[in-house]
């Protein structure tokens, strides 16, 4: 007797579906496994290649002498630039997701390094970073809003 035997519909789209859900999990698993491929050179010894690590770079607006990460965008509404002849004073207000310590350590790090001091800081509300150079002032806050950080970068003339 030649008798064959039907599988029920249900039953051949649950082994269908089963055996496309295992080949889905095993390509996902699977190539976490691989071994991480090295360059080999002739004497046939791996050689360990550090990361490229790119750091963004920094931008200058108004003033050529303050740079701000290029992660953060000027929010021109809310800033404002007063120049006369002999002098440039204002108001730049940057915006963006970037972590307000790492802020506090970029501006730390670069302002000198366009010959700022820092006269002094605060820190936990809000950042606060007070820097001088020659006859003007920089004040620097910053603070956490709900989906960002704002950047608030004050240039004034300073009495001698």
């Amino acid at each position: 007797m030649n008798t064959k035997r039907i599988i029920p519909f249900h039953i051949g789209i649950n082994i269908v579906m089963s055996s496309l859900f295992l080949m889905i999990i095993s390509l996902i698993i699977l190539p976490g496994c691989a071994p991480v491929l090295k360059d080999i050179d002739s004497t046939d010894e791996a050689i360990e290649e550090a990361p490229l690590r790119t750091q963004p770079v920094p931008v200058y607006y108004d003033f050529d002498d303050i740079s701000i990460p290029s992660e953060l965008k000027l929010d021109k509404k809310k800033s404002y630039i007063y120049e006369t002849p002999t002098t440039k004073n204002g108001i730049l207000v940057f915006k963006g997701r970037v972590d307000v310590n790492s802020l506090v350590s970029f501006f730390k790090e670069s302002m000198p390094k366009d010959n700022w001091i820092l006269i002094t800081s605060y820190k936990y509300k809000d950042y606060i970073l007070n820097f001088q150079k020659d006859d003007r002032n920089c004040l620097i806050t910053l603070y956490d809003k709900l989906f960002n950080t704002v950047v608030e970068v004050r240039v004034g003339s300073s009495r001698k």
